[in-house]
C-alpha cells in the first residue's frame, strides 16, 4: 500500500470520527430540548437531577415533573430516535440493494405495503376477531407489528423481482411500478377508511399522517430490540452491500453469494420499516435524506453508513417531532406533515442537480 492511500484512509477516518460526535453531540442537545419543552417547562438543572441523582433528590413542588420526563417525554424521545433509526437504516439498505442513492421506502411502495397491512389490521380485526382480548386486536395490537413487517416483505420482494428483470438497477420501470403500488395502497386505504367505524376513522386519519404521541416503554423495548438484532448484522451486511455495488457478476465471480446477500437484506430492511411505521405510522423521506446527506459525508461504504444511519436518522425524526409539538404549541402536528415538508424540497432538489449532470455530460 503506497503512501498516498494510507493518507486518504486516516483523513476518512478522522473524517467520520467528526461526523459521529457531531451527530451524537445534536443528539444530546435534541433530547435536552426535548425534555424541557412542553405545556410544562421543567428547567436544566431539573433534568440532571432526575437522570443523574433519582426523585429523591427534588424538592416538593418538582416531585410531579418526575413522572412528566420518565412517563412521557424521556419515552417519547428515545422512540423518536429509534423510529429514525430504523427508517434510515432501511433507506441505506434499499438504496443499496436497489443501487441507486434516489431510493426510499416509501417513494417505491414499501413504506405504503406496510402501512396498508397494518390498517388492514385496525379496521378488520375488530369486526372479524372480536372474540380476541382488546389487547390483541386494534391499534395497540401486538400483531399489528406483524402484519405490517409482512406488507413490506411482500412489496419488498415484488420491487426485487421487478428489479431483477431489469438488470438489478434502478429503472423507470420500477419507478413507475412503485407509483402503481402508491396508487394502489392510497385506494385500498381509502375503502378501509369507509368501511371503518368513527373510532377506526378516527385512528387511522391520525396514524397514516404519522404521530409518536402515544409512546411507551414497551414500545421503545420493541423496537429496541428490533434494532439491536439488525445492528448485528451490520458487518456481514456491509460487505454484501459494497460487494453488490459492484454489480451482481463481478459479486458473483468475487465468490458472494448473491441470491442471499439479497433476500436477507429484503428481510431485515422491510422488518424495520415494518416495525417502525406500525408504531409510528407513515413518516415519509426519512430513508431518503439521512443516507444521501451522509453519503456526501462518509462516503459510499456502508461499514460507515449503516452505524451512521442510526445517528442521523434518529436526529432527524427527533427534531422533527421536536417540531410537531412546538410549533403550534399547545397543539400538535403529525410528525409526516413535518417530515414530508422537508423531503418533498429535498427530493426536488435531488432531481435537479441530477438532471444538471446529465445535461453537462451531454
Amino acid at each position: 500500500m503506497q503512501v498516498g492511500e494510507v493518507s486518504v484512509r486516516k483523513n476518512q477516518r478522522i473524517a467520520s470520527s467528526y461526523v459521529f460526535i457531531g451527530l451524537g453531540i445534536l443528539i444530546i442537545c435534541v433530547g435536552i430540548l426535548s425534555l424541557r419543552l412542553g405545556s410544562v417547562s421543567i428547567s436544566f438543572s431539573e433534568i440532571c437531577k432526575l437522570i443523574f441523582l433519582g426523585e429523591d433528590s427534588l424538592s416538593s413542588l418538582e416531585v410531579p415533573h418526575s413522572l412528566l420526563v420518565w412517563d412521557l417525554r424521556l419515552p417519547r424521545f428515545l422512540l423518536s430516535l429509534l423510529i429514525g433509526a430504523e427508517l434510515a437504516c432501511a433507506g441505506v439498505c434499499i438504496q443499496g440493494l436497489f443501487r441507486n442513492p434516489l431510493v426510499e421506502p416509501g417513494f417505491i411502495g414499501v413504506g405504503p405495503g406496510a402501512a396498508l397491512s397494518a390498517a388492514v389490521w385496525i379496521v378488520c380485526s375488530e369486526k372479524i376477531f372480536s372474540f380476541l382480548p382488546p389487547e390483541l386486536r386494534g391499534k395497540e395490537s401486538y400483531f399489528l407489528q406483524a402484519f405490517a413487517f409482512g406488507g413490506a416483505l411482500l412489496v419488498s420482494f415484488f420491487l426485487h423481482l421487478v428489479s431483477r428483470r431489469e438488470g438489478g438497477g434502478f429503472s423507470l420501470v420500477l419507478v413507475l411500478t412503485g407509483i402503481a403500488v402508491n396508487a394502489t395502497v392510497i385506494s385500498l386505504l381509502g375503502f378501509l377508511s369507509y368501511l371503518a367505524d368513527d373510532t377506526q376513522l378516527r385512528n387511522l386519519t391520525f396514524w397514516s399522517l404519522g404521530s409518536i404521541a402515544g409512546a411507551t416503554w414497551h414500545k421503545v423495548t420493541l423496537l429496541s430490540v428490533v434494532l439491536t438484532f439488525v445492528a448485528l448484522s451490520f458487518p456481514w451486511l456491509s460487505r454484501g452491500l459494497d460487494v453488490l455495488a459492484l454489480g451482481e457478476a463481478e459479486a458473483f465471480y468475487s465468490g458472494f453469494k448473491i441470491k442471499r446477500i439479497r433476500n436477507i437484506t429484503i428481510i431485515l430492511s422491510s422488518l424495520l420499516v415494518g416495525s417502525s411505521i406500525s408504531i409510528s405510522g407513515n413518516i415519509a423521506f426519512a430513508g431518503l435524506i439521512v443516507p444521501h446527506i451522509l453519503r456526501m459525508l462518509l462516503g459510499p461504504s456502508h461499514k460507515t453508513l449503516l452505524p451512521a444511519s442510526i445517528l442521523g436518522g434518529g436526529l432527524l425524526v427527533s427534531c422533527a417531532d421536536l417540531a410537531a409539538r412546538t410549533i403550534v404549541f399547545p397543539s400538535e402536528l403529525p410528525i409526516g406533515i413535518i417530515a414530508a415538508g422537508l423531503g418533498g424540497p429535498f427530493f426536488l432538489s435531488l432531481i435537479l442537480k441530477a438532471k444538471r449532470k446529465e445535461g453537462e455530460f451531454r
